[in-house]
């Protein structure tokens, strides 16, 4: 793609309404931005919603309620809506495609304390900060509502300028987009945009805006004549920013980065219900920072990995999950695929991290499945809303795992290597499937290949602070040290 060649605009297929809410002499006014859908598409009949009495635009997005592996599994809907903001929102919902009257609803996170009104069907709450909003009803998470409360949009690129790509609101297809050394793309609200970013051996590179880049006219990549179509690839690059987009129905991996540095990644969206759909997936980068974003996802949700040298400087921030497969928080099982000489992955931060939903395999997980040396791991003020690991055929379901072992992800399969000094501090577990405490393990390998120091604080449980190893139901073997709870 050469400089200034796409432009994109179509703004009569845009809404844009800056409205004043209901102010009073204490408070300024409520700024609204709402953007009007596609003209090409329809607003869901599953759910209705305005916004301080303005209607906006639903789409039903893909997402995956089967927490088991299935390579051929199709998923389902759930619908999703957004708009920007400053000041208060009135939020009104009714849901016209479920089968059952609406009696109950639950906002989450629940940390925010909304109690939503149930009135006649129809669900109402007023929110005042920003941030990602999710409504089940009746206590099923079938057809939860996703609800992306933008702040207002500030330092928005000049359309005009020739290193800026932007495109308007509308649906639009387009071929994969290439973008290059200190190039802006820029996806407006309202834009649905069925394409691929690839930024290769870039610097300065900026994505953002308050559009969507939907993947559902891809099939699965594990499909006969398919392949991964990845919504935003970062390769050998720097000095990148991501802000502000959503991401629904990728043919596989959402936000993926391979050995970059310096990359910031702050209010994007996540949702995916097909094969491999991780989230935000890191290989071998440094100085990465992802914060304020959003992952409801078809297998690991945050996730780091070695593919080729290490791995220093990651930190996941103010994020909210919902995992229906696999791991949360997974740092493995690939720590050395690149066969490399002494790998490290370390200084990695998982810091005020909601999990909303677990329903497969492990919160917290370190696999290290080669031969790296995993140090220096910290997860801060971690609250996991509803811990349903089911595993797979009773294994895997862990509310903790560190383990050293081959895999049938192992590359490195005659060595292994250690992980240590790893810090839970600030650990809360609302609520579990069976009411109980969740068990968790640590399992080494030799006297040469241990999990040691880790330290777990703060640990609470089902509302029981968590004081010793027995009380965690935490198992570890011989080939551990250094395991505390305080």
């Amino acid at each position: 793609m050469k400089k200034g060649t796409l432009i994109l605009t179509a703004l009569m297929l845009l809404t844009v309404l800056i409205l004043p809410g209901r102010g009073t002499a204490e408070a300024a006014p409520t700024q609204l931005v709402i953007y009007e859908g596609p003209k090409t598409m329809t607003s869901s009949e599953t759910a209705e919603v305005s916004v301080n009495g303005y209607e906006l635009f639903v789409y039903d997005v893909m997402v995956n309620h089967k927490h088991i592996w299935d390579a051929n599994v199709q998923p389902t809907s759930t619908p999703m809506t957004y708009f920007d903001f400053e000041g208060k929102a009135r939020i009104e919902i009714r849901m016209p495609g479920l089968t059952e009257k609406v009696e109950s609803a639950a906002v989450q996170p629940y940390s925010l304390g909304i109690e939503p009104e149930v009135k006649d069907g129809t669900v109402s709450f007023l929110i005042s900060d920003p941030g990602q909003y999710t409504v089940v009803f009746n206590g099923n998470v079938n057809k939860a509502l996703h609800i992306f409360a933008n702040p207002l949009e500030t330092d928005v690129p000049d359309p005009e300028d020739p290193d800026v790509f932007w495109i308007g609101p509308g649906e639009w297809v387009m071929d994969a987009i290439a973008l290059q050394d200190h190039q802006t793309l820029y996806l407006s609200g309202g834009a649905v945009l069925h394409s691929i970013i690839s930024v290769a051996n870039a610097d300065g590179v900026r994505i953002c805006g308050r559009g969507m880049i939907d993947g559902s006219d891809y099939p699965a990549w594990n499909q006969a004549g398919s392949y991964a179509r990845v919504p935003i690839d970062l390769n050998h690059s720097k000095n990148v920013r991501v802000e502000g987009i959503s991401i629904v129905n990728s043919n596989c991996w959402n936000v993926n980065s391979y050995s970059s540095k310096n990359v910031t990644i702050d209010n994007v969206k996540v949702i995916s219900g097909r094969q491999n759909g991780d989230g935000f997936t890191f290989q071998s980068c440094t100085d990465h920072l992802v914060t304020n974003c959003f992952a409801r996802t078809w297998d690991d949700s945050l996730v780091i990995k070695n593919y080729s040298g290490s791995t220093k400087g990651i930190t996941f921030r103010d994020m909210q999950v919902w995992t229906d497969l696999a791991q949360s928080m997974e740092i493995g099982y690939e720590t050395d695929k690149g066969l490399t000489l002494d790998p490290e992955i370390s200084d990695v931060l998982f810091e005020n991290v909601t999990v909303l939903y677990n329903f497969h395999k492990p919160v917290i997980s370190i696999h290290n499945s080669d031969d790296a040396w995993v140090h220096d791991i910290t997860y801060r003020n971690i609250t996991v809303e509803n811990a349903f690991m089911q595993g797979d055929n009773g294994f895997n379901k862990e509310l903790i795992e560190m383990t050293l072992q081959n895999s049938s992800w192992s590359t490195v399969r005659d060595e292994f290597g250690k992980t240590s000094d790893v810090l839970i501090d600030g650990l809360t577990v609302i609520n579990t499937e069976t009411g109980k405490i969740p068990a968790s393990r640590m399992s080494g390998v030799s006297e040469d290949n241990m999990i040691s120091n880790v330290t777990l604080r703060n640990v609470n449980i089902l509302g029981q602070k968590m004081t010793t190893l027995k009380e965690m139901k935490l198992s570890t073997d011989d080939y551990c040290e250094g395991i505390t709870v305080e």
